[in-house]
Parts: C-alpha cells; sequence; structure tokens
C-alpha cells in the first residue's frame, strides 16, 4: 500500500479521518440496534440468516459501540485542547447538558439510547482527563476487567425473554408473544412514550457483568483521550508503519478470538450476552477472547479505514461515510426514527417478525439513505442540524445554517 500522505483537517478544524470512521461506526450502531427486535432469536434457523447473524456478530456486535466510545474520548479531550482553558470547563458542561437533554428525548422512543450514558460518564472524564497517561491506561484496564470477573462470578445470568430461551420451540413462542404483547410492537406512539418514560435514568455502573455496561464505555473514553495524546489520528503519514502493524495483527488475531469463541459456544455452551451454560472458568476464558477480541477487532477495522482514507481514491470512496460521521448526531437520532417507523405498532409494526437476512437488508437500505442525504446536506449547510442546535447551545462559534454558495 503507498505511504499514506498528511490529512489536513476539514472546515471547522474538524479531523477527517474521525469523521470517517464515526461514519463507519455509526452502520455498526445501526445494525446492532435493529438486531434487538428479534434478530437476535434462535428461532431463525435458515442459512442466509445464520450467516447475517454471524457476520453482526463478528465484525459489527460490540466493535461498533466501541469505536464510537473511543471516538467520543479522543473528541473530548480534542475539544478541551482546542478551547481556550477560561471558557472550556463551562462550555463542555453546557455540551454535556444538551448531549443530555437529546438523550432523553431519544430515550423515550428507543430504550436503547446511549447519549444519556455518554453525557453522564462526561461529567467524570472531565476529572479523570486530567491523570497522567499511564494512570488513564491503568484505569482502563481496570475498568474492562470487571466484565469477566463479575460474569465469571454470575454465568447463569439471563436476559430479556428472547434471550433466555434455549430451544428453538421456546424461541418461537417468545417471537410470537413479543409480536402480540411488546408495547413496541401493538402500542401506540403514547403507550411507546410512557413505557421509556419509566426508566429514563442511566446507572453507569449498573450491569457490570455484561460486556456493554457503563464501566467498559467509561474505559473506551479513557482510551480515547490516551489515543488523542498519542497524536496517530492528527498526523496519519507519521504513523503510518503503525497504523499496518494494528491492521495486520488486530484483523487476524481479532478473527482468531472470534472464531475461538464461536467455538467454546458451540461445545461448551457459552455465550457473552444470551443464555450461558458453560462452567465458571469456560466463561471466564470465554469472556476474555470476546473483550480481547472486540478490542483487536475494532482497532483492526480502523486502522484499515485510515490506511485506505490516507490515500486519494481511498478518500473519494469513503467521503460518504466521512459526510455522515460529520453529521454522527443527526444520524444517530434519525436511524432512530426510521427503524422504529419499520418496527413500531403505530408504523410497519413489524417488530420481532423480521429475520437477520431482513433486519441487515434493511438497515443497509436506511444506512445507504443516509449517506446520500449527508452528503446532499453538507453540500447546501456547514453542519447537520442537531449538530448546529448542540453548538448553538453550548456557546461555541455557530456557522450560519443558509445554503452554501460555490464559486
Amino acid at each position: 500500500m503507498p505511504a499514506t500522505p498528511e490529512i489536513p483537517a476539514t472546515t471547522q478544524g474538524r479531523i477527517e479521518p474521525i469523521d470517517t470512521l464515526r461514519g463507519f461506526a455509526l452502520f455498526g450502531v445501526l445494525l446492532v440496534n435493529m438486531y434487538s427486535f428479534g434478530g437476535d432469536s434462535i428461532a431463525w434457523t435458515g442459512p442466509a440468516d445464520r450467516l447475517c447473524f454471524a457476520v453482526k456478530h463478528a465484525l459489527f456486535e460490540s466493535k461498533s459501540w466501541t469505536l464510537f466510545s473511543l471516538l467520543f474520548g479522543f473528541s473530548f479531550a480534542t475539544m478541551l485542547a482546542r478551547w481556550p482553558q477560561d471558557v472550556a470547563l463551562p462550555r463542555m458542561l453546557r455540551r454535556l447538558a444538551i448531549l443530555l437533554a437529546f438523550g432523553s428525548a431519544h430515550a423515550l422512543l428507543y430504550d436503547g439510547d446511549i447519549l444519556r450514558l455518554y453525557a453522564e460518564l462526561g461529567l467524570l472524564l472531565l476529572v479523570l482527563h486530567r491523570l497522567p497517561t499511564g494512570w488513564l491506561l491503568a484505569t482502563a484496564g481496570c475498568l474492562l476487567a470487571v466484565f469477566p470477573i463479575a460474569h465469571a462470578l454470575e454465568p447463569s445470568r439471563e436476559g430479556d425473554d428472547l434471550h433466555a430461551v434455549e430451544s428453538l420451540d421456546e424461541a418461537r413462542e417468545e417471537l410470537l408473544f413479543a409480536e402480540e404483547e411488546s408495547v413496541y410492537a401493538t402500542g401506540s406512539l403514547s403507550d411507546v412514550l410512557a413505557s421509556n418514560a419509566e426508566d429514563l435514568l442511566e446507572v453507569p455502573w449498573a450491569d457490570a457483568a455484561w460486556p456493554d455496561s457503563g464501566l467498559a464505555v467509561l474505559a473506551l473514553f479513557l482510551l480515547g483521550i490516551c489515543l488523542h495524546r498519542s497524536g496517530v489520528l492528527q498526523s496519519l503519514a507519521r504513523h503510518a508503519a503503525l497504523l499496518r502493524r494494528v491492521c495486520f495483527w488486530g484483523l487476524r488475531l481479532g478473527t482468531v478470538a472470534v472464531i475461538a469463541e464461536a467455538a467454546l459456544g458451540t461445545f461448551a455452551g457459552y455465550d457473552a450476552y444470551r443464555v450461558n451454560r458453560a462452567s465458571v472458568p469456560l466463561t471466564f476464558v470465554g469472556d476474555l477472547l470476546f473483550a480481547s477480541g472486540t478490542l483487536l477487532m475494532a482497532g483492526g477495522q480502523a486502522a484499515a479505514l485510515l490506511l485506505i482514507a490516507g490515500t486519494n481514491s481511498g478518500r473519494r470512496w469513503l467521503a460518504p461515510l466521512t459526510a455522515a460521521g460529520r453529521m454522527g448526531l443527526s444520524v444517530y437520532l434519525t436511524q432512530t426514527l426510521a427503524f422504529t417507523t419499520l418496527f413500531y405498532g403505530y408504523g410497519l409494526a413489524q417488530a420481532y417478525r423480521l429475520g437477520p437476512l431482513a433486519i441487515t437488508a434493511a438497515a443497509v437500505t436506511i444506512f445507504a439513505c443516509q449517506l446520500v442525504a449527508c452528503s446532499w446536506w453538507l453540500k447546501r449547510f456547514p453542519v447537520g442540524p442537531a449538530e448546529w442546535l448542540w453548538r448553538a447551545g453550548t456557546g461555541s462559534r455557530l456557522p450560519r445554517p443558509q445554503l452554501q454558495t460555490r464559486s
């Protein structure tokens, strides 16, 4: 692969590769979120369905929010470094408060919202980001270790009803039950809002035995701050050799970990998210494979994208992803509007009726439409609509939301 050229920041001081990675992560977030409406059930046994599920699990499950969280920590540190010291703290507090407001409104529609957790953990980052890099790395390591330890102590935990079944007949019965009884499948908009309003507060330390707990998210924020300090993403040409090594070893070792975890699931009943029948020692081994595989695969994917984005042709091909990343908040929120319309009872009422193949096709279609829309929007406006509101509330320099003209 040719040497990676220096990539300049785009307008408003943005770093293009960060937006490219964020756009890629947003697709995975959309895909995994959509699977939570029945696609994760073991009831779908067709070859195409099982293949789609395997691809989702190997390439995107936990990997996408891992990358998304790393980038949040990176951007957090970048903003604090750029802003004048006398305004940095109040501006970031306003930014987090607005993010919490967005997240709370979003959570009324979709209970899988992550913005509230990001906003709450962002308050901790205001304190922790001052720690030396060694301390940040050590803290992140300790936080990441909580999941395998806690899950080994509780290996037989149960998830929701769709994940707690162990036979195909039970799984199919649960899907039918969810179609008929779930508020998402049968309720009106007001029913959904009322149901989700009952549990708006995110508790960061809850569900510590799960891979996607708030403790793991905080660890990734801290690693994102360390990544910012390393200067790798600010100067890709200087670190091209490092990126190649991360790509090579991350993807290969990550694949080995994913395959080993799958084998442990097949022969010992291990599962990170669903019914786990493995012994305590094998559960611990499985969790280590899952956690390490997630970090390695996410790192390898990110390095591969950065290497591609470092070429002129690659940058052109990835331009739609970069546009989506620049409008990350708008994209995340409109994704929910799209898939809730598809799934919820007041929309097309397809919740718990679609298998992995259909859900994957729907996710690809939704995201493709978003890529086109984002490219169109940014040719005419400087930032996305949600990003404009976010900036307006923080007191940052505000791009004028008017049609851009070309000379």
